[in-house]
């Protein structure tokens, strides 16, 4: 894709750093998403903040922090989509914020994306502090993450440091289970889920994971 096809009318470029870089995660909600390219953001550094129900632990966030980077992808939206985008993160809700900020991409230059912060700003911490119990994320969520860091063949360096990153073994709760295995399987949809949803088979993560790894070396 060429920069200059990148812009269209009616669209929108959003840079997500978190779940959303998996593909599976983003169609979810807004099947419509097209990938654009990797981007890197300069002086933030990724943390989690906020025990969310719905994953098992804290969601990510970015911090602005001098010389560290964030790595992530980004989305080309609809604009009448963005309501959408804006009621997953929660923005009615006063969990995130949405800003804008310049992202560099490894062939095409800079861009300026939406991007989602959280209101609780993470304290401080130095490279080699010891980062608190509550603010571990989620064993799945890590993994989703992680996922759509090698699906997108995010730089080796990057995905090794997401390895690294503890996390307090939840698997997440079973609507979230339920939506990702829906989409793993399946064709992405609009159709409005159930109400009661049945016990889903286990997820499977690290196989998805392994499966993946596979396909990107070969």
């Amino acid at each position: 894709m060429l920069k200059s096809e990148i812009y269209k009318p009616e669209t929108f470029l959003y840079f997500s750093y978190g779940s959303n870089m998996f593909s599976f995660r983003i169609h979810m909600n807004n099947p419509t998403a097209e990938f654009v390219s990797i981007a890197r953001l300069d002086n933030y550094r990724l943390d989690f903040i906020k025990y969310s129900k719905f994953w098992g632990g804290p969601t990510a966030t970015i911090v602005p922090t001098a010389n560290a980077q964030v790595w992530g992808v980004i989305w080309r939206l609809s604009v009448d989509k963005l309501s959408i985008l804006d009621e997953q993160e929660g923005v009615e809700r006063k969990i995130y914020y949405p800003t804008h900020v310049q992202v560099l991409t490894p062939y095409m230059g800079s861009f300026t994306c939406r991007v989602y912060v959280h209101k609780v700003n993470p304290l401080p911490r130095g490279d080699n502090d010891v980062i608190p119990v509550e603010r571990w994320p989620s064993w799945t969520y890590k993994e989703v993450i992680i996922i759509g860091a090698m699906e997108h063949e995010l730089p080796e360096y990057y995905i090794q440091s997401l390895e690294k990153i503890k996390d307090n073994g939840e698997r997440g709760c079973l609507k979230m289970y339920s939506l990702l295995i829906r989409y793993a399987n399946d064709p992405p949809c609009i159709c409005p889920l159930p109400r009661k949803i049945p016990n889903p088979p286990v997820l499977d993560l690290k196989a998805m994971r392994e499966r993946r790894k596979q396909e990107t070396e070969n």
